[in-house]
């Protein structure tokens, strides 16, 4: 069954501030021991933690989280059956080991898990090579990944789609779309995330610096002692001047860049969550499970490097985000990194490398300079450690269940002192177990730093190549001794419902409430594009959404065909403009016939929004892995129908029939000469359906005369 985002557990009292453990599979506590880490992350008001589980050795740590408090984020490491042994990337999916450990971990309390990571990256494929064809690698992982989610669901697990790489382009959600497979997203899962935020700011890229290249002042330029640290340009072996970056800032500007075309910073949430309604019609929830700043990283030449108070300033300024004015389906963000490991000793925040570098070059540890951090006073600690303990824990509004938290006017930058916290307006309740969210209201409220910017170009639409199938996982039964290997060719289809729909004729059927969206569509809509709820009383000029009554628009006469007596034609389609372009058929010959086209107005479309199509052949019976189509001024898109002839492709274009305009979609089926309606979308922005049957029928003399 669909979940909503209040159906999601949440750590009691949850302020959405997380934190990345290690990346070395074998720790479990080092000298210090567990309980240290844990009493740490609880004087640093953490309440979710990233860790790596390594056959089983996560559960002690799992546990003592828990009892704390505090939501393990459980990423799953995949292992070579004996004799190999080896972690093994993709393609692949979890084993009978890793099966049960999951088990152990649920039965522990452990909700949320990973199994994959950032499979865009050559490094996470079997000999560092992934397919060139990033659509068929997509694939590839979205179907073993199916098995792994499928198994981590049966056992009462919330199992997150694998995070892309930050500003990584594999569209694993396109992927499960192509293959009609994106329902399962809204039954438990959720959507892992990597927004590494470079040496960016929050709001990039809403900053003055990327909109307009805001110049920068001698003032900001000189960092006192840290000035030829921060501004170093390791290719150049050199410090940039002032004039050379402004000259970067200038070029650079960009006034209509957009999330889509950049989502290399701490945003990319508001990405992911576009690409979930686009596919999917609503939100679904996301969690960081790496990102944030890093100390020494300058990837952006037109901003400073993060010299480690700017690196406490920016997380600080983060995790206030995350407590006061994160969007609902935006869970937890778990910066990188608590605890060094080997290689990436920088990146920690509980480590002596920063000390060290105090006195020594760091060596060129990735675009670090190799210059002394002279003029710092560091410990083993990052001073962001301190200052999370500092700062004001305020637990989330829930959806639902409080007024909004006030809005901060703007959000720190590196050369800015932090801003003071602002007290919430409404205290949160304390409950006795962790906290399940009520629905989220219909828009979120962000503040002006962090507002959406609509897309200026309309995304291109994934087409279908391959229909394929992963076998059911039965609950308490474990298929993986028998299915133990990766699933790296094409198989059929999956026998799996899509959205249920109900038997409303021999051949015709009508979707239920849950949303079904079968492939990509042609435009992502504006993040604020939510409908307005359809008006009580008829207004004039407007498309009533009532059954009872419908106040037709006048359309063009030469709009309006001949309905032939055999097929079943809701006359509310008239009015929208909607006909049928009758199939150029003679005698004899086959053809796909529409016979019945219903519309589904607002009130009793439940907030879908798609083309349904159903196929049957000329028995009635449902014709099954059959292409349609579904058309527009510029390109078309494709789905496949399931074993009850049933496809549907959302619907995302407005427009206004009271004026006269019709709307921009066309729909048809493959492979015969076809029938196709015209004028489809949504009216005035309002969420509606239209049901199309077509029928494989031999034109008659009868049929070609009257077309």
């Amino acid at each position: 069954m669909p979940k909503d985002l209040k159906d999601f557990p949440r750590p009691l009292n949850d302020n959405g501030r997380g934190l990345h453990g290690s990346l070395d599979t074998a720790w479990t506590g080092g000298e210090q021991g567990l309980d240290y880490w844990v009493g740490l992350l609880s004087e640093m008001n953490i309440k979710w933690f990233k860790v790596l589980d390594d056959g089983g050795n996560s559960l002690p740590f799992c546990e003592k989280l828990l009892a704390a408090g505090i939501f393990p984020i459980v990423r799953i490491l995949r292992r070579d059956p004996p004799p190999n042994n080896t972690p093994e990337p993709n393609p692949g999916h979890i084993g009978v080991p890793e099966e049960k450990t999951i088990r152990r971990l649920i039965d522990a309390g452990v909700f949320y898990f990973e199994t994959n990571n950032e499979p865009n990256l050559p490094s996470q494929w079997k000999s560092q090579v992934n397919p060139n064809n990033q659509l068929e690698a997509a694939k590839l992982v979205a179907l073993n990944w199916l098995f792994d989610a499928r198994l981590i669901l049966a056992m009462g697990g919330f199992p997150g789609l694998p995070a892309i790489s930050s500003g990584g382009e594999m569209d694993l959600m396109g992927a499960l779309a192509t293959l009609g497979r994106q329902d399962i997203l809204l039954e438990g899962c959720w959507i892992a995330l990597h927004n590494y935020c470079q040496n960016r700011p929050l709001n990039y890229p809403d900053d003055s610096v990327h909109r307009s290249g805001q110049p920068l002042t001698s003032e900001q330029f000189d960092q006192g002692s840290l000035t030829k640290w921060a501004w170093w340009n390791t290719t150049h072996a050199r410090i940039d001047d002032l004039n050379e970056i402004n000259s970067l800032r200038a070029n650079l500007a960009n006034p209509a860049s957009t999330i889509e075309q950049d989502h290399t910073c701490f945003r990319e949430f508001e990405y992911y969550n576009a690409l979930a309604m686009k596919y999917l019609g609503r939100s679904i929830p996301v969690l960081s499970t790496e990102g944030g700043y890093r100390v020494g990283r300058r990837e952006d030449l037109r901003y400073p490097r993060v010299t480690p108070d700017a690196h406490r300033e920016q997380t600080i300024a983060l995790y206030d985000f995350m407590q006061r004015q994160a969007p609902d389906y935006y869970f937890a963000a778990t910066p990188t990194l608590l605890v060094e490991s080997d290689e990436r000793e920088p990146d920690a925040w509980h480590s002596a490398f920063w000390q060290r570098a105090t006195i020594n070059a760091p060596y060129g540890f990735d675009g670090i300079p190799d210059l002394a951090l002279t003029g710092a006073t560091l410990s083993d600690k990052l001073p962001v450690i301190d200052a999370a303990k500092q700062m004001q824990n305020l637990a989330r509004r829930m959806p639902g269940a409080q007024p909004m938290p006030p809005v901060q006017p703007t959000t720190p930058s590196i050369a800015e002192p932090l801003a003071k916290p602002i007290p919430p307006t409404t205290p949160k309740p304390a409950v006795a177990k962790p906290v399940v969210p009520e629905p989220a209201p219909s828009k979120e409220s962000f503040p002006s730093w962090l507002r959406d910017t609509p897309p200026t170009a309309p995304v291109a639409p994934m087409r279908t190549a391959i229909a394929e199938k992963v076998a059911p996982i039965e609950p308490e039964t474990s298929v993986i001794a028998e299915q133990a290997a990766p699933i790296v060719a094409k198989q059929e289809p999956v026998k799996e419902p899509m959205t249920p729909i109900e038997q409303a004729a021999p051949i015709v059927t009508t979707p239920k409430e849950s949303v079904k969206q079968t492939i990509a569509t042609p435009i992502i809509p504006s993040f604020d594009s939510i409908p307005p709820p359809p008006p009580e009383h008829i207004v004039q000029g407007d498309i009533e959404s009532s059954t009872e009554f419908f106040k037709p628009t006048p359309v063009m006469p030469s709009a309006i065909i001949e309905i032939p007596d055999d097929l079943e034609w809701d006359w509310r389609l008239h009015a929208l403009g909607v006909v049928l372009e009758p199939a150029n058929v003679k005698p004899g010959q086959a053809y796909w016939k529409l016979v019945r086209a219903i519309y589904q107005a607002p009130d009793e479309s439940n907030d879908s929004h798609q083309i349904y199509y159903t196929v049957v052949d000329q028995q009635n019976n449902p014709v099954e892995y059959q292409k349609v189509w579904q058309g527009w001024s510029d390109g078309e898109t494709e789905a496949i129908t399931n074993d009850r002839g049933e496809a549907n492709i959302p619907l995302w274009v407005a427009f206004a029939p009271d004026r006269g305009e019709r709307g921009a979609y066309v729909a048809w089926v493959d492979g015969l000469v076809s029938d196709r309606v015209s004028g489809m979308g949504l009216p005035l922005k309002r969420h509606v359906n239209f049901l199309l049957t077509f029928k494989r029928a031999v034109a008659t003399f009868m049929d070609t005369e009257r077309r």
